[in-house]
C-alpha cells in the first residue's frame, strides 16, 4: 500500500530512467489518465503542446513502513512513461501500484491540443462530466508541403503495366471474396489494380500465381503473423501489401524496413476499406498525410497508381523488377 503526493523535487537524471510503459486499452483511457492525474494531483510540473514533450508529473511514493521512492510520470516521444531508479526493485512495484491507483479516479475535466512537431499532426483529447475523448487528425496541406510529398508523375512503362496484368483466368474458388471483388462502388481507390499489381510481382517469386495461402505462408515464413479470412478482408489486403513490400522491393532486413513494410500495407488499407487506426511510426503519418490530402481526387487507375507509386517514393521502396 502506497501514498501518492505531487512533488517539486527533481529526480537525478543519472539515476532515473523510463521503467514502466502504463498499459492503456484504448486513447480515450489515455485522455482518461490525464485527467485523473489532474484530479489527484493538479497541474503537472510543466506542459507544453509538443506531443512528445508533453507535461510532467514528480511522484513521491511512501509505503506503509515509511520508505519513499521518488517517480516521474510524463508523456514523451514513446507516449506516457513513468521513470525511476531502476536499480531499486521497489521503485517498480511503487509505479505499477500508481498506475491502478490513478486508473481508479475519475478524470477531471480538461481539453488539451497538442502538436506532432515532424509530422503536423493535431491531437485533441479531454474529459467532460467524466466522459473522455481523443481525436487525431492532420495538418495535412502543411505537411505534406513542408516533406514535398504529392501524387507521383509517372512513366510510360509504369503506365503501360496498367494493361499488362491479367489474373481473369485464374479461377480462384476458395478465395473470389478476394481476388474476383472489384470494391468500385466502395472505393474511389482502384483495388482490382493495386490488388492484381502486388499479385503479380508476387507471382513472379514464387514461379507460379499466387493465392491467399501462398500470402499466408510467406507473410508467416518472414515473421508478419497475418490472420485473415473472408469475414476480414482488408487483413487480407493488408497481408498482401506487407509481404509484397517486404519481398519485392529492394532493401536491406530491419526492423525499420519491417515497420515500413506495415505501415505502408495498412496506409493501403485505409485506402481502400476505410479502416484507420493511427500511425505506427513518421513515414506512416506522412503516407495518411497523403491520402487525406488526395482522396476526393482519386478517381481513375492513373490517379490510383500515382498514390501507389506516391507512397513508394515516400517509403523510399524501389521495385525490384523495375
Amino acid at each position: 500500500m502506497y501514498d501518492f503526493i505531487a512533488s517539486k523535487k527533481n529526480i537525478n537524471d543519472s539515476e532515473s530512467s523510463k521503467i514502466l510503459t502504463p498499459e492503456i486499452g484504448d486513447r480515450e483511457e489515455l485522455a482518461q489518465f490525464r485527467g485523473a492525474l489532474l484530479t489527484l494531483f493538479g497541474e503537472p510540473d510543466y506542459k507544453t503542446s509538443n506531443a512528445e514533450n508533453a507535461f510532467q508529473y514528480t511522484i513521491t511514493a511512501t509505503d506503509n513502513v515509511q520508505s519513499s521512492y521518488e517517480i516521474t510520470v510524463y508523456q514523451g516521444p514513446s507516449g506516457l512513461a513513468i521513470a525511476g531508479n531502476e536499480n531499486e526493485a521497489s521503485v517498480l512495484n511503487a509505479a505499477q501500484f500508481f498506475v491502478e491507483y490513478v486508473k481508479k479516479a475519475r478524470p477531471a475535466d480538461f481539453d488539451e491540443k497538442l502538436v506532432y512537431e515532424d509530422t503536423g499532426y493535431i491531437l485533441e483529447f479531454g474529459c467532460k462530466n467524466g466522459v473522455c475523448y481523443y481525436k487525431e487528425s492532420p495538418q495535412t496541406t502543411t505537411t505534406l508541403k513542408r516533406n514535398n510529398i504529392r501524387l507521383a508523375d509517372l512513366t510510360p512503362g509504369q503506365l503501360n503495366e496498367i494493361n499488362e496484368i491479367d489474373f481473369t483466368k485464374i479461377k480462384d474458388p476458395d478465395d473470389s471474396w478476394f481476388w474476383k471483388e472489384d470494391l468500385l462502388n466502395f472505393s474511389t481507390i482502384d483495388f482490382p489494380l493495386i490488388r492484381d499489381l502486388m499479385r503479380k510481382d508476387l507471382s513472379l517469386v514464387l514461379g507460379k500465381p499466387i493465392g491467399l495461402d501462398e500470402v499466408m505462408q510467406m507473410g508467416s515464413d518472414e515473421g508478419f503473423d497475418p490472420e485473415f479470412s473472408s469475414e476480414t478482408p482488408e487483413m487480407a489486403l493488408n497481408a498482401l501489401a506487407e509481404i509484397w513490400a517486404w519481398k519485392t522491393t529492394a532493401g536491406k532486413a530491419s526492423q525499420k524496413r519491417r515497420l515500413d513494410c506495415s505501415s505502408f500495407a495498412w496506409t493501403i488499407s485505409r485506402a481502400v476499406y476505410g479502416f484507420y487506426g493511427g500511425n505506427l511510426n513518421r513515414n506512416h503519418a506522412l503516407a495518411n498525410a497523403l491520402y487525406e490530402e488526395y482522396k476526393d481526387r482519386i478517381t481513375s487507375q492513373e490517379d490510383t497508381l500515382r498514390f501507389f507509386y506516391a507512397l513508394l517514393e515516400l517509403f523510399k521502396f524501389k521495385r525490384l523488377n523495375e
